[in-house]
């Protein structure tokens, strides 16, 4: 856009913010959805009222403890780091934005429990949710590439961990959580020929029901498919490309015409029928329902026998837990290094309380370091039944931060001490020089940053 195109749409913007009457309900505490406005503008992008409605909306629906104001507040933030992402030429594509869109719509879900209670508390039909969260997911995306542009090369040296440590308030080290460094060894029932069959019946039998009984392919998803993510959503996906999906999936899948269904399909999660919503090139959104062969009680019982087989010659001390792991876990992530376990969330092999299965932890929690469980039953990530024995390799009891014990903890709080100066400098310097016109509605917000007002002054 040429310099005196953005110098008009300012100047508009500013002209109708300043001609429009101020709300009668305070924005920080009034629920009152009004007539849509530009309540804001920061470079060339428009703050509007209905912007605002929306994020608080949303996070009414996840319980988040908020204000209009802190919104707000974010909100400039956020336009101010898009304008420098426009500068800096920063892109998000669409996988992207359809992906998070898809993961929020998913926390919505949980929360209110079901597609159905989302459009109710909405008042929109799916669809137009997802329109509605289109432009901001693409903004926060973009202030997020911006942020990460603007912090991505700071460090700490040693030196400065050192020196942070030194001057921290005792009181503001943080408390560190019991922690566990574990092995297991994993053993899984056996899904017999007949259980797989009976699952393909029931696949085959619900395709026909809807190619040729009149019945909804969503409507059988939200009843059958055991895709926890999915289901509530009718089996619906969102918008992906080829190499989100796995692999057979994926090459079933971008066969399909719109509203046809696939043959079953066989992955690492069970087995599935797919039908085709729609395609954008090479994009594809569709539905699937998937559904996971059982094993009998027999095949349970064997598989418990194993592990206690297992058990009972590592206590016999005649093959270390390590090399036990190796020879006879089914759990192809873990046992070749002997089933020590990765945190997937911090990349480390350290689990605190809360990072632990509840069914494991119930069974470690009394262990000492070096000691093992007896097999046990529980579940993988996937959600499958698994027999597993569990060795606590290392446990620290919770304690105060300590440099000694703790130097990865300490060098995230110096470094993120970092992040938060040079952002916050970075922001005092960017709003000096961008555009910024606060409606007079907002202007008594008890805002964190009181350079909005202030550089607004100087204009």
């Amino acid at each position: 856009m040429k310099t005196s195109t953005i110098k008009i749409a300012i100047a508009i913007a500013a002209l109708i913010i300043a001609a429009l009457p101020a709300s009668a309900q305070q924005p920080a505490t009034g629920d009152t959805i009004i007539i849509d406005r530009i309540v804001a503008v920061v470079g060339n992008s428009p703050v509007l009222e209905s912007a605002i409605e929306s994020q608080y909306f949303q996070a009414k629906a996840r319980n988040v403890q908020t204000n209009k104001c802190k919104i707000y507040e974010d909100m400039l933030y956020q336009k101010l780091l898009v304008s420098q992402a426009d500068i800096d030429s920063l892109t998000v594509t669409e996988k992207q934005v359809d992906a998070e869109i898809q993961s929020r719509l998913q926390g919505f879900i949980n929360q209110l429990g079901g597609l159905e209670k989302v459009e109710e508390y909405f008042n929109k039909p799916l669809g137009e949710i997802k329109e509605d969260l289109r432009a901001v997911t693409e903004d926060q995306l973009l202030a997020q590439m911006e942020r990460d542009e603007i912090t991505k090369d700071i460090k700490v040296t040693p030196s400065e961990v050192n020196n942070f440590y030194r001057h921290l308030p005792k009181d503001s080290l943080p408390l560190i959580d019991l922690e566990f460094e574990l092995n297991q060894i994993v053993f899984y029932p056996t899904i017999s020929k007949k259980d797989i069959e009976d699952v393909k019946k029931r696949l085959r039998d619900i395709k026909d029901e809807v190619e040729h009984k009149g019945a909804m392919f969503e409507t059988k998803a939200i009843l059958y498919s055991e895709d926890p993510v999915s289901a509530a959503a009718g089996g619906e996906l969102g918008f992906m490309q080829r190499d989100e999906l796995v692999p057979e999936f994926s090459a079933a899948a971008f066969k399909l015409k719109r509203d046809s269904i696939s043959d079953i399909i066989k992955t690492e999660y069970g087995y599935h029928i797919i039908q085709m919503i729609d395609r954008k090139g090479e994009r594809i959104n569709v539905r699937h329902i998937l559904l996971k062969p059982k094993f009998t009680p027999e095949a349970k019982q064997r598989a418990k026998q194993l592990a206690d087989s297992v058990y009972n010659v590592i206590k016999e001390g005649k093959i270390t837990f390590e090399d036990a792991a190796r020879l006879y876990s089914q759990d192809e992530k873990t046992n070749k290094n002997g089933g020590l376990l990765m945190n997937a969330h911090t990349g480390s092999t350290k689990f605190q309380v809360d990072d632990i299965f509840p069914t494991n932890y119930y069974n470690i929690k009394n262990l000492k370091e070096g000691e093992y469980t007896r097999a046990f039953e529980s579940y993988d990530s996937k959600g499958e039944t698994i027999f597993i024995i569990i060795k606590v390799k290392s446990k620290v009891e919770p304690h105060i931060a300590h440099i000694e014990t703790d130097y990865q903890v300490i060098q995230d709080m110096a470094l993120d001490k970092k992040y938060r100066e040079t952002y916050d400098k970075w922001v005092a310097e960017k709003s000096q020089s961008t555009y910024i016109k606060i409606s007079n509605d907002y202007k008594n917000c008890p805002f964190e940053y009181d350079g909005w007002l202030h550089n607004e002054l100087k204009r």
